[in-house]
C-alpha cells in the first residue's frame, strides 16, 4: 500500500502478557473474547494509509502489505498508547467527587475536569485516580488483514462519507458527487456537533482523492410537523 491508499482492514488487538483481546473488527472474535457489544457494527474499517488513523505501528505495517495479506504486528508502547507517566496518577480530595455527586469506588472509570481516569483506591477522604490510558506501557499484538483497496474517486468519497457520517440517519444526510466537487447536505441540528468531522473529512478528501478540489456542506432546515393529540 502507498501513502494515500484507501483500504478496508480487519484487525484484532490483544495485550501480549495477558493474551487479553481488547479490540476487534470481527464479530466472532469479539464473541469468543467476551467483549461483544451489540451496539457496534463489526466490519472492516476504512483507513487512509499514512494518515495515522490507526496506531503508528499498524500504519507502518500497512505500507508493507497488499490486498489479501495477513500479518501479526508487534506494537511497543512508543508506537501504541505511550509509556505510563507517573504524573498522570493523582490523589484528589473526596469532597471534589461529592460536589459533583459522584461515588468513586476502585475500578470505576469517570471523567474529572474533562479527562477520563480510573479510580485505583479510596482511603481517608482521598481518591487515587489514574489518568493514563488503560493500555499505556503495554506491549500489544495485532492481527491485521487488508480486505480490499477502494479505488475510483466516487467509491473513495462514498467510503469516507460512510466512515465519518455513518452515525447520522440516512434521511438526515445526502451526498452529491461531481467530477471535482462534493456537496453534502446535513440536517441543521448536526451543524455544531459535526464541525470537527466536516473539517477532517474535507481535508482528507481534497488531499487524498485525485480530482476532488472542493467540498461544500449545506444545512438543511426541515419543517417540523407537530403530532395532534387524539381524542379518547
Amino acid at each position: 500500500m502507498k501513502e494515500g491508499s484507501i483500504v478496508e482492514v480487519n484487525y484484532t488487538g490483544k495485550v501480549v502478557v495477558s493474551n487479553e483481546v481488547f479490540d476487534t473488527t470481527v464479530e466472532k472474535k469479539a464473541i469468543d473474547a467476551g467483549i461483544f457489544n451489540k451496539q457496534i457494527k463489526y466490519k472492516p474499517v476504512t483507513v487512509i494509509v499514512g494518515e495515522q488513523e490507526l496506531l503508528k505501528g499498524l500504519d507502518d505495517s500497512l505500507k508493507e502489505m497488499k490486498v489479501g495479506d495477513e500479518r501479526k504486528a508487534s506494537i511497543k508502547p512508543a508506537d501504541g498508547f505511550g509509556e505510563r507517566q507517573s504524573q498522570l496518577v493523582r490523589v484528589l480530595p473526596m469532597r471534589e467527587f461529592k460536589r459533583q455527586k459522584m461515588n468513586p469506588i476502585p475500578g470505576l472509570v469517570l471523567e474529572v475536569n474533562g479527562r477520563q481516569g480510573r479510580v485505583q483506591s479510596v482511603s481517608g477522604g482521598r481518591v487515587r485516580v489514574d489518568f493514563n490510558h488503560p493500555l499505556a506501557g503495554k506491549d500489544l499484538e495485532y492481527e491485521l488483514k487488508v480486505v480490499k483497496e477502494v479505488t475510483g474517486a466516487k467509491n473513495q468519497v462514498q467510503a469516507l462519507f460512510d466512515k465519518y457520517f455513518g452515525g447520522i440517519p440516512e434521511k438526515e444526510k445526502s451526498i452529491k458527487i461531481t467530477d471535482k466537487e462534493i456537496e453534502i447536505g446535513l440536517d441543521a441540528k448536526y451543524t455544531a456537533a459535526a464541525a470537527n468531522l466536516k473539517k477532517r473529512f474535507s481535508d482528507l478528501v481534497t488531499k487524498n482523492i485525485k480530482g476532488i478540489t472542493k467540498v461544500k456542506f449545506v444545512e438543511e432546515f426541515k419543517e417540523k410537523v407537530e403530532k395532534k393529540a387524539t381524542k379518547q
